[in-house]
């Protein structure tokens, strides 16, 4: 990975109103002179993006599995 791109983890929602919680890894991004991470418009359509982390990172839990779970449970 050379200074200017990324790999990053982006957490985000189906818009407009997902309820499950989905994670993707995205690698080679752009990274803007001021260090800023710049996600492609064709990957941010259609989501409500709530995180960026920095790496690659695998997602243990989250709260839309939890509410999904007990909605199949109840």
């Amino acid at each position: 990975m050379s200074s200017n791109t990324a790999i990053v983890t982006v957490l985000y929602y189906e818009a407009p109103a997902g309820l499950i919680m989905h994670n993707e890894i995205l690698t080679g991004l752009a990274v803007s002179e001021s260090g800023r991470v710049m996600i492609p418009q064709q990957f941010r359509r259609g989501k409500s993006i709530i995180a960026v982390l920095e790496g690659e990172c695998t997602i243990l839990n989250s709260l839309g599995e939890r509410v999904y779970s007990q909605r199949v449970l109840g």
